[in-house]
């Protein structure tokens, strides 16, 4: 008997624990070494273009989910974390405003699962994309691209692919743009934004490219008129705990849910990279691709203009 108890115990180790263990919780980043770009090139390139700098951060909700911390922060619990579908709006001073991220549709909604798809928030980040001068992009994924691809089936929708700075990976044949439903008879821009070193594309804001993620995968630093920095990680950071603790997302989501595989080791470097900018910048603000709870928990503090009545009670 005593032996069939230990095969027993052998073959849960086998199939159910240890599938699970490098699944879910395993986060052995290795030594992620920061890459060469410092927070003091960061802020000259921002500063490189004449005119008014962004003076205003505004966010809205397109939709949320809750779903287990370990999904997006492998190791870190199987309690509930809110997921949010986050687009933001620079205010220039006399100018359009720029637009990051750009929501999803009601298909992407259902594709991902969400508790909550808030059409009126949507909308609001569809007039965002008319009123903009600039749309940039963290990434290529539908739930942060798909709202511009959508709104470019309408009658402005050249004029709104005119206002897009995209790179190469945010564009088809790039695997995952390549899977998003672009408009048929609209020919698509040439990249705006090369895979190379962090490049100004506005007064007080940088694009850098990451590929890591995604094939197209950058983050936006943001310098506004009086100061104060953010960094747009889009996903990968999705949470603040990845570039806080170096914790990437779980194997099971980040190699086999969210499509093709992402590059584990450059996540892990670019996490250490965020890591060491805000050593040198403690004021900077980091805002995760999906961490809405983080901005609704500090009303005011991060000085991110937002309407919270909509945001759900944490769930524990």
């Amino acid at each position: 008997m005593l032996r069939w108890i230990n095969r027993a115990i052998v073959a849960l180790l086998v199939l159910v624990v240890l599938p699970f263990w490098w699944l879910m919780i395993d986060n052995r980043p290795g030594n992620p070494q920061p890459f060469p770009i410092s927070i003091t090139t960061l802020r000259s390139l921002a500063a490189s273009m004449p005119g008014p700098a962004p003076t205003a951060i505004g966010a809205e909700l397109a939709g949320w989910r809750f779903a287990p911390r370990d999904v997006l922060v492998a190791g870190s619990g199987l309690k509930p974390r809110l997921i949010g579908i986050i687009a933001y709006r620079l205010e220039v001073p006399g100018h359009a405003p720029i637009l990051i991220d750009s929501g999803t549709t009601p298909a992407g909604a259902a594709k991902l699962g969400l508790e909550n798809y808030d059409a009126p928030g949507q909308a609001h980040i569809n007039r965002w994309l008319g009123e903009a001068a600039l749309v940039l992009f963290t990434h290529e994924h539908f739930d942060h691209i798909g709202g511009f691809v959508a709104q470019l089936s309408g009658p402005g929708g050249g004029a709104l692919l005119a206002k897009a700075r995209l790179n190469p990976g945010q564009l088809p044949p790039s695997p995952i743009a390549a899977t998003l439903d672009w408009p048929r008879g609209l020919p698509l821009p040439a990249p705006a934004i090369h895979l190379g070193a962090p490049q100004a594309v506005a007064p007080g804001v940088v694009v850098i490219p990451a590929p890591s993620h995604t094939p197209g995968s950058q983050m936006i630093y943001v310098r506004l008129a009086n100061g104060r920095e953010y960094l747009f990680a889009g996903d990968i950071s999705s949470m603040a705990a990845n570039w806080q603790e170096l914790r990437g997302r779980s194997r099971l989501f980040s190699q086999y849910l969210a499509g093709p595989p992402e590059d584990r080791a450059a996540v892990f470097a670019w996490l250490a990279t965020i890591r060491q900018w805000h050593r040198e910048a403690p004021g900077m603000v980091v805002l995760g691709g999906h961490d809405w709870r983080t901005i609704a928990g500090a009303p005011g503090h991060l000085g991110i203009m937002a309407d919270f009545s909509d945001t759900p009670p944490s769930r524990n």
